[in-house]
This record gives structure tokens, sequence and C-alpha cells, in this order.
């Protein structure tokens, strides 16, 4: 539930969804998408995966799995637009240099001007 309060909704991973994929949920526990779970080989009862592939189902970058951080997923998206020869908007770029600042420890300072 996190990953989809805190990672699927942030505005930048949205707004990127909507420019440049075509998002697609299949849920892991209905008889509805059963058969399509078996054709992307995936099991039932799973914890969430982000699988980003062309239009072919050719998966662009290995699926996005156990890393349920924006880093990870704005990292796998920025990585298939690449692949894919596809325009990176800035802000997810930017998006993933500051998880992964965020990650190594950043240091706050306040600076006054007069």
């Amino acid at each position: 539930m996190t990953y989809g309060r805190e990672v699927l909704t942030h505005p930048f991973i949205v707004d990127a969804a909507r420019e440049a994929f075509v998002p697609v949920c299949v849920y892991n526990n209905t008889k509805e998408d059963a058969a399509l779970l078996t054709s992307f080989k995936e099991p039932s009862w799973n914890n969430p995966v982000v699988r980003i592939m062309d239009a072919d189902r050719k998966d662009l970058v290995p699926r996005v799995n156990n890393d349920w951080t924006l880093r990870g997923l704005a990292g796998a998206m920025v990585a298939a637009l690449r692949e894919a020869k596809k325009p990176v908007p800035a802000y997810l770029e930017l998006l993933v240099r500051e998880q992964v600042a965020r990650r190594r420890g950043v240091e706050h300072a306040a600076f006054g001007m007069t």
C-alpha cells in the first residue's frame, strides 16, 4: 500500500507516466487477470512488479521488483526512455538524482543575505 500511496502517486511519476508511457494495471489476485499473469510468467498474489515494455511486449529494462522506492521506479523509467531512444523529461532525471543523493546522505545549510 505504501508503494501506491507514496511512489505511484508522486506527481513526477504520474506526469511521466501520462506523457511517455501507457500505464496498465494487472491485478495479481483476480480471475479476470489470470491469463495475463500467465502470459507474463508472473505468479499470483505476488508483490508489486513494474514492467516497462515496448509495443511488442518486449521488456525495455529489467522488471522492477523488490525496489519499491522513487529512485527504483524513476530510474527504470529513465532507462526505458533512453533504451527506446525517446526524450527523458528533465524533471524525471532530476528526481532520480535527488533520490540518489538522499540515499547517500545530504546535508542542509541555510545562508542569509543582506
